[in-house]
């Protein structure tokens, strides 16, 4: 069994706020989506909530595998080519999988 380190603590606890906050962004997406075409006209705010909750979708993902990486020891590790990813940027985007160098 692995044994955490504060930051891995300090990640999860970050990462699961983010999903939740996700989530309830999600839900509330998808109800704008669709609530309106029950009753009125085809509206291109329709499309532009379907498509931010498409957005959301995959960045929950995102944090899903982040926390995923946490819990079998490899976040942090660049998942393309196994470098150290920098505190800054996992301090930014604790979902981030890419070092700066495979993101570019």
């Amino acid at each position: 069994m692995k044994v955490w380190s504060n930051a891995e603590w300090e990640q999860q606890s970050r990462l699961l706020d983010e999903r939740d906050r996700l989530r309830r962004l999600h839900t509330e997406l998808r109800a704008a989506a669709t609530s309106r075409r029950d009753y009125e006209p085809h509206d291109v705010t329709d499309d532009e909530a379907a498509i931010q909750a498409d957005v959301i979708e995959g960045r929950l993902t995102a944090v899903d595998e982040a926390l995923e990486r946490i819990d079998s020891g490899g976040y942090g590790r660049c998942t393309a080519c196994g470098s150290q990813i920098a505190a800054e940027r996992l301090e930014a985007l604790p979902a981030a999988a890419l070092c700066r160098r495979c993101v570019s």
